[in-house]
């Protein structure tokens, strides 16, 4: 059995996670990539052309009980606070977590058909703007919807961005590594996403309610019922808030258990890189 397990360095409660002093002169050379999810409010600014990690901040707050009303508010403070969101930047990029998104194939694809695609699946909120997002290698579309408040405070400070679905990097880069049948799997309290992939080639994607953790391992083991894999030959790889128990639950099932990240941008401890690592892909 494999099973990496990095123990924690530090205080994972502080905001500051890595600190390499970003020159706010040279703040146009990188890039800013900000994540909103069940996690909370976290942004991160690398140096694309370096591929090296400046600056990792996650908030102390979180988007817990879904009121995004409260969580825009605590954002706008961050905005005020904090100098490095809003200096220019050679690129800004919005990832949005949520479970309210829906997959569709690319040849039956219409935006025309966003709206009613996702009132199918969700309830949307009232300030819910839709955006889709393309993943070409997979021949498929992302639909999810994003809250308009948050994205005006953005805009406030960073007028020009890019919004993504973080399930998207998921999706992505999951085919992208060299196991051949594995899963993503994300747990946050009250949501866990399974994706399944086979080769090059996602077979699932799915969101789930899970109160604890215990229904979202649940949900783990009927997804890889339902795409027939192997547990002993089968990688699990897992993002989200996960104890180390809980690690050690999802180890019992399967022979490999990996913390999805970016290996060319290593994080300080797993904590972070299960919570943070979304940041550090390519988009």
């Amino acid at each position: 059995m494999h099973l990496t397990i990095t123990r924690v360095t530090g205080n994972n409660k502080m905001p500051i996670i890595v600190n390499s002093q970003p020159q706010l002169g040279k703040t146009t050379e990188y890039r800013l990539s900000i994540q909103a999810d069940l996690n909370g409010f976290s942004f991160s600014v690398t140096d694309p052309l370096q591929k090296k990690l400046l600056f990792l901040f996650g908030s102390e707050f979180t988007m817990e009980g879904q009121d995004m009303d409260l969580f825009s508010k605590r954002s706008l403070s961050l905005f005020k606070e904090q100098q490095l969101l809003r200096s220019q930047y050679s690129s800004v990029e919005i990832l949005f977590g949520t479970s309210k998104f829906a997959t569709v194939p690319g040849k039956i694809y219409k935006s025309e058909e966003d709206l009613q695609i996702l009132q199918r699946l969700h309830i949307l909120d009232e300030l819910d703007e839709i955006h889709s997002h393309i993943i070409p290698q997979e021949d498929m579309v992302v639909v999810y919807p994003v809250n308009s408040t948050f994205l005006n405070i953005i805009k406030e400070f960073q007028p020009k961005f890019s919004v993504f679905p973080t399930i998207g990097t998921y999706i992505t880069y999951l085919p992208c590594f060299h196991d051949y049948n594995k899963i993503f799997f994300q747990y946050f309290k009250g949501v866990v996403t399974v994706i399944a992939a086979e080769g090059s080639r996602i077979v699932l994607c799915n969101s789930y309610p899970a109160a604890h953790f215990n229904s979202a391992l649940y949900f783990l083991l009927l997804a890889m019922k339902e795409v027939q894999f192997n547990a002993e030959q089968t990688t699990v790889f897992i993002s989200g808030n996960i104890k180390d128990l809980e690690v050690y639950d999802i180890a019992k099932y399967f022979s490999k258990v990996k913390y999805f990240r970016n290996p060319e941008i290593p994080l300080p401890d797993f904590t972070a890189e299960l919570r943070y690592s979304t940041l550090l892909f390519e988009r």
